[in-house]
């Protein structure tokens, strides 16, 4: 099984982070997770997470920085899971491929089911996360 490059995004704001719930027909049904979606070939990461916020979420975002990525076995499907900070540049995010969205205080993370992956990217960068907020 071939491994998928995807980018997720950690918008904060207001010392708050982005949590986005997916649907029911979804891979992970229901679950929460960061905003995001496959890099394209010869796509740039963060050229690839403008792209896919502006799709999904309707806002448009700058990328502050690019965590370290991390690799990730679900059944269905092998990722490389890349984190990028971001900062929302223009628009409020509205809930457009997701059952719901809300602003997330870091306190509060684990309150929510979350993916796998993207749980493991909030362990792994949580010491980075909490210096933002």
């Amino acid at each position: 099984m071939k491994r998928i490059d995807v980018t997720c995004a950690i918008i904060v704001e207001n010392g708050k982070i982005l949590a986005c719930q997916r649907g029911a027909e979804s891979d992970h049904p229901h679950e929460w997770e960061f905003p995001g979606g496959k890099v394209e070939p010869g796509e740039e990461v963060a050229a690839c997470i403008v792209r896919e916020i502006k799709e999904e979420l309707l806002i448009d975002v700058v990328v502050v920085k690019i965590l370290a990525p991390l690799e990730y076995d679900y059944p269905m499907k092998k990722i490389k899971l890349i984190p990028c900070i971001c900062t929302i540049i223009n628009g409020q995010p509205k809930a457009t491929e997701h059952e719901a969205v809300k602003w997330l205080p870091l306190e509060q993370f684990l309150s929510l089911k979350w993916s796998n992956a993207d749980c493991e990217v909030f362990l792994t960068h949580k010491a980075e996360l909490e210096c933002l907020s």
